[in-house]
């Protein structure tokens, strides 16, 4: 039987538990000028950060239920079978967690390095206070000696905070989060895991492997990935005080083979002009215009591995899912 879920209270008075980065401006997380520049860019663009307000993230963990969306159950499967040899391999490290969502998967793992290694700290990393505090009293609910630090920010400023836990650390990244990353985006993100951790770091990333059509369109074109992409125009309503309207837009999903990725965008369905009256800023839209929301990498491992070695990560070992659709790969931190 589980134990039961500390109240916030109660979560507020434990000692191995915070949430740190809430004063960190939300003008610095949601960046106005990048905003306004992709916008104005051709083709348009949203970042997939907005996304994960607090609809958002529900949405998401609909999405995860899906039948069509094979992702969160192909990783939830290596996770079952192969978190133990995981925390065998790197031996004992503190956790932290890009984008950690409710943490439901990196259980596995936090269970796996407490059983291995004894008491463990993990460190969560995410745009979404409330999801962060979900995650808390999920975890310690289950592991009440787990010692949790919520991050509330963005992967780069996120990181900094992390870069501060003492000791061994295993970083971790899983939903494919990388595959949403332009090529100039990841090749900071590794820049800054190569400048912040230490040789002897490992860093565990989970990677959507290339395959047929018909399997990546069904599962970015359920209702809940329509619902999930439309949220993103709500989000900038309310926080932008901006005029979307997204009964005029459709859904459009479609998998770009040459670029080995899919691609999810918001269509107008009629010319319209959009204002976003926070930031002074406003556009004309053409019928047919599309602004595309997210890109989401569909990757060949041995392709994949090369951007990591030349920054400094070092494959070690990939594990796939029984149907080979999903990868998790753990990397090392080495000497360049």
């Amino acid at each position: 039987m589980l134990r039961p879920i500390p109240t916030k209270r109660k979560l507020d008075d434990l000692r191995n538990y915070t949430i740190v980065g809430a004063d960190i401006p939300e003008t610095e997380i949601f960046r106005s000028d990048a905003l306004i520049q992709s916008l104005s860019e051709s083709p348009r663009s949203i970042g997939c950060i907005y996304y994960y307000d607090d609809t958002g993230s529900a949405l998401f963990e609909r999405l995860c239920n899906e039948p069509s969306y094979y992702l969160f159950r192909a990783e939830q499967e290596i996770l079952t079978h192969h978190a133990k040899s995981v925390a065998d391999m790197t031996g004992p490290a503190s956790l932290v967690e890009l984008g950690a969502g409710n943490a439901q998967k990196t259980t596995l793992l936090i269970n796996a390095f407490m059983e291995n290694h004894g008491p463990t700290s993990y460190a969560a990393i995410d745009v979404n206070r409330s999801i962060l505090q979900k995650a808390a009293e999920n975890l310690l609910s289950m592991r009440p000696d787990l010692n949790f630090t919520g991050i509330v920010g963005v992967y780069q400023t996120g990181l900094q905070q992390a870069a501060t836990v003492t000791g061994p650390k295993l970083l971790v990244c899983l939903g494919s989060s990388v595959g949403n990353m332009y090529d100039d985006e990841l090749r900071d993100l590794l820049h800054q895991v190569r400048s912040l951790f230490a040789p002897g770091d490992y860093f565990l990333v989970g990677i959507d492997l290339d395959k047929s059509s018909d399997i990546l369109e069904a599962a970015y074109n359920n209702q809940s990935a329509i619902l999930t992409n439309l949220c993103v125009l709500q989000h900038l309503n309310w926080r932008f005080d901006g005029n979307f309207n997204v009964f005029q837009f459709r859904h459009v999903a479609f998998h770009n083979k040459p670029l080995r990725r899919m691609e999810s965008h918001l269509e107008a369905v009629q010319t319209q002009f959009v204002r976003l009256d926070k930031l002074g800023f406003s556009f004309f839209l053409e019928k047919g215009e599309r602004i595309r929301t997210e890109i989401m990498r569909k990757v060949v491992i041995c392709d994949f591995s090369k951007i990591f070695m030349n920054h400094g990560l070092s494959l070690v070992h990939h594990w796939t899912d029984h149907a080979k659709r999903c990868a998790i790969c753990l990397f090392e931190v080495v000497n360049m």
